[in-house]
């Protein structure tokens, strides 16, 4: 018997069960379908956050001072002698400074915790963010310290019920929890840094963001007791970004007369361990997708060796009239081949389906990948092979005459 005889055969046995057999396929169907839209989507919110990430921290740098004693940190990055300093050699494009904290917004009755950026019209060059409603704040705001901020959207929503509606409203937050809180007027509406994570992650607890000019913080908590958490600089040229981080460093150490005091480094290094964490969580949740792949097979060599059994009186007729063992091991081997393979090919056309669903409804644009998509083929194939090894041997070494007596 060729091989195109055995290929016709375990079709036609195939289409003698089809129930059966759609129902031995279904593992690999499950498997793959979900092993391709996880690896989508999963590519594709990576993308997107990464992506906002690295544009964001292109050719930009940040410094701060290298040390555990917040005193120390402050005595040597307060002033704003030293910034001048900086802005003065004509050396960067942009030089802002800026305070981050975390403050607490009066909310029905609760405080919800928030991410303050104090900024001035440096930072905001450097630092930008997508206004969705209002306005950024106006260069006479920034000089004289008028109680104003900025909100993401997300934030706007749940205390406004829609972001367009924070505008012109008032806010109140406190740095601290024993600090009263401070009514503020709002002016903007911001993008939420994280909104596309919520969107991969599925997070319903979300990161509240908001911003205030330098000089406004100043006046209400006395930036005289404190300082700058931060320089942040960006270079004229991405491309010089190193030689400009090094001379930056150079001199802040000229200045303090220290050396080894600063920490100087790049703001698409968080999007580059950022994006190393993603690749992670994608490769683990595409691994536990595949695990079905694996349960799967274990059901086409369960059936398999249901067949065989069922089988057996036709095995024997076969071999009594010339059938040979390999020929017997051959057409079984292409039955679990082609069970898998058919598969396969469904579990892949309803993965893309799914992922591209899926892709719309939280818009995030999934990312094939070919080798993916290849080997995912080539693995359902593989596990037609692997797991039908075991049925189709028993076939082949069946003795004929106990075949010929089965009942």
């Amino acid at each position: 018997m060729n091989l195109l005889e055995s290929l016709k055969g375990a079709i036609q046995n195939l289409k003698g069960n089809k129930v059966r057999s759609f129902l031995t396929m279904l593992g690999i169907i499950i498997g793959i379908s979900s092993v391709i839209t996880m690896s989508a989507i999963g590519a594709g919110g990576r993308k997107n956050i990464t992506g906002f990430l690295k544009e964001g921290g292109y050719g930009k740098f940040t410094i701060s001072v290298d040390k555990d004693d917040e005193q120390f940190r402050w005595k040597y990055l307060l002033e704003p002698e030293t910034i001048e300093s900086l802005k003065e050699t004509n050396i960067f494009k942009n030089v802002g400074v800026n305070i981050n904290t975390w403050v607490f917004l009066d909310f029905e009755k609760r405080k919800e915790p928030a991410f303050l950026v104090a900024t001035t019209t440096d930072f905001e060059k450097i630092d930008k963010i997508n206004y969705i409603f209002g306005r950024n704040f106006l260069p006479f705001e920034y000089e004289n310290g008028e109680k104003i901020i900025s909100i993401d959207n997300l934030t706007a929503q749940d205390f406004f019920g829609s972001a367009d509606k924070a505008i012109g409203n008032e806010i109140s937050f406190a740095v601290g929890r024993k600090n009263s809180p401070i009514s503020y007027k709002i002016v903007g509406v911001f993008k939420n840094p994280l909104e596309e994570l919520l969107k991969v992650t599925g997070g319903q607890r979300i990161a509240r963001f908001i911003r205030t000019p330098l000089n406004t913080y100043d006046k209400v908590y006395d930036l005289s007791k404190g300082g700058y958490n931060s320089i942040i600089i960006e270079s004229k040229n991405p491309e010089n970004l190193a030689a400009d981080m090094k001379n930056a460093n150079t001199i802040l150490e000229n200045i303090t007369g220290i050396k080894g005091l600063y920490q100087v480094e790049t703001m698409s290094n968080a999007a580059a361990s950022f994006d190393n964490i993603l690749s992670t969580l994608n490769l683990f949740i595409t691994f536990v997708a595949g695990i079905s792949l694996f349960v799967g097979g274990i059901g086409v060599m369960n059936i398999m060796l249901v067949s065989v059994i069922e089988r057996t009186k036709e095995i024997g007729i076969r071999k009594a009239i010339g059938a040979t063992n390999k020929d017997i091991l051959i057409q079984f081997l292409m039955e679990s081949i082609i069970l898998t393979g058919i598969g396969g090919v469904i579990g892949v056309l309803i993965g893309i389906s799914l992922a591209v669903l899926i892709g719309v409804l939280i818009n995030i644009p999934p990312i094939f990948s070919v080798f993916s998509i290849v080997s995912s083929l080539s693995v359902s194939s593989l596990i037609g092979l692997v797991f039908g090894v075991t049925p189709a041997k028993k076939a082949a070494q069946l003795n004929p005459i106990d075949s010929l007596r089965n009942e």
